[in-house]
């Protein structure tokens, strides 16, 4: 294809598009719609997942011992855990220093009073950390022997393991909706966009036949319908990063107020950094729908 047919083709599928404004403008919101949601769903399970993973990092087991339990029993107990495969740290936190680790996370002056260097009620513990987080139940399993009964008072494990196993059935939730969500949006696009091709190719019935009987190939027939259908995923591109960049404005606030500020900041600095990634993968799907649709709907009226 030399340079003046190109340029023909060209101006061709912009008059198309230009002339079916109102079913074009459907179709580019439609489709619109469809890469904001694609690509809002993929955005939340990688922050997500990604919230998980640094919890799953930070996570520990804090064992609490009895006030009965002698300091032997205690370093024992501590050689034992330092000895196994799967542990990766076991730190000794004495009643003092406890003490001092109350005082900086309790924010109420008068409870933090209740608890004074002279009259101290705060455990001994040990606080283990495990080479994977995921070996953190045999762990806890087996500190729950009868063998750890008599001075262990008891075990964080559980609290931690519920905060965990909800995060993973929020992300399972997130990626099966966000999964569903997506396929419908993209089966709607895909109509909406067939049908209006298919009604521009039917108004064009007659124009197309006269196309052929002048000797026009198919390439030249079926070409501007492929413009239209790369523009419909052009457009559909930058109106769907300016609406993410709008909603994740007007958004922030909310999103600060319910689930913290690292989460609003992971978002922004998440679609600032993987902007131009954002746009690549949005205008590829884009384009790959309106492509498809138009040499589906355009193979009624030539030999593909």
């Amino acid at each position: 294809m030399n340079w003046i047919s190109a340029q023909r083709i060209s101006k061709l599928g912009l008059i198309n598009f230009w002339r079916n404004r109102w079913l074009s403008l459907a179709s580019t919101l439609v489709m619109t719609l469809t890469l904001l949601i694609i690509s809002l769903f993929v955005i939340l399970l990688i922050i997500i997942g990604a919230a998980t993973d640094r919890i799953k990092a930070k996570m520990d087991i804090t064992v609490y011992f009895k006030d009965s339990a002698q300091t032997e029993e205690i370093s024992d107990l501590q050689q034992k855990l330092a000895a196994r495969g799967d542990v990766k740290e076991v730190r000794y936190i004495s009643k003092e220093e406890a003490l001092i680790i109350w005082n900086e996370r309790q924010k109420n002056q008068r409870i933090k009073e209740l608890v004074t260097p002279e009259e101290n009620p705060l455990p001994r513990s040990l606080a283990i950390k495990a080479i994977d987080p995921e070996n953190l139940q045999n762990v806890a399993d087996y500190l729950s022997g009868e063998d750890f009964s008599s001075i262990i008072h008891k075990i964080s494990y559980e609290e931690n393991k519920q905060i965990i196993d909800k995060l993973l059935a929020i992300t399972s939730f997130v990626q099966k909706m966000g999964a569903v969500l997506s396929i419908i949006f993209i089966i709607i696009s895909i109509l909406v966009i067939l049908n209006t091709i298919r009604l521009t190719i039917f108004t064009r019935k007659e124009e197309i036949e006269i196309m052929r009987l002048v000797g026009a190939s198919d390439r030249f027939i079926r070409f501007p319908f492929i413009v239209e259908g790369i523009l419909y995923g052009f457009l559909a591109c930058l109106l769907a990063l300016i609406l993410m960049w709008l909603m994740l404005m007007f958004l922030s606030p909310l999103t600060t107020k319910y689930l913290g500020e690292a989460v609003t900041e992971n978002m922004k600095h998440f679609f600032t950094s993987h902007l131009w990634l954002i746009f690549l993968l949005q205008l590829g799907v884009g384009i790959l729908i309106g492509i498809g649709c138009s040499l589906f709907s355009i193979r009624k009226y030539l030999k593909i």
